[in-house]
């Protein structure tokens, strides 16, 4: 990891995301830089069914993004929702103990709105 994490500046024009605030796109930055990680660590966080998934136990992301405990489940909750990330629950929660969290990546829900989004690959007129 390095010391920034990108943040997508579409994900704020796309349309089925209009509903996410900072906190959602923080949240989910931070996972997409964490899922670079796993890439590079395929034999170690690669399900069953051979998904990619990345593990942020609860405390760092709260620490890292600065949101509260009850904010962050719902931050989730939307952002599992909306299509951008997908995990099972956990029956009993643990302390420092994260379920597998599968991201969907940039590129594959970019790609496939990237036209419908008016002025993108322009700079506005200021």
């Amino acid at each position: 990891m390095g010391k920034f994490i990108k943040v997508y500046k579409e994900i704020y024009q796309h349309e089925k995301f209009r509903q996410l605030d900072g906190d959602h796109i923080i949240y989910y930055s931070w996972l997409l830089d964490l899922n670079e990680l796993s890439k590079k660590n395929k034999k170690k966080y690669t399900d069953g069914d051979g998904r990619l998934f990345v593990i942020f136990p609860e405390i760092n992301a709260r620490y890292y993004c600065n949101i509260k405990k009850g904010k962050l489940y719902r931050v989730k909750k939307k952002l599992k929702e909306v299509g951008l990330i997908d995990y099972n629950e956990q029956k009993v929660k643990k302390e420092g103990v994260s379920t597998p969290i599968y991201v969907t990546p940039y590129e594959h829900w970019m790609k496939k709105e990237k036209s419908e989004i008016p002025g993108l690959d322009e700079m506005p007129d200021l």
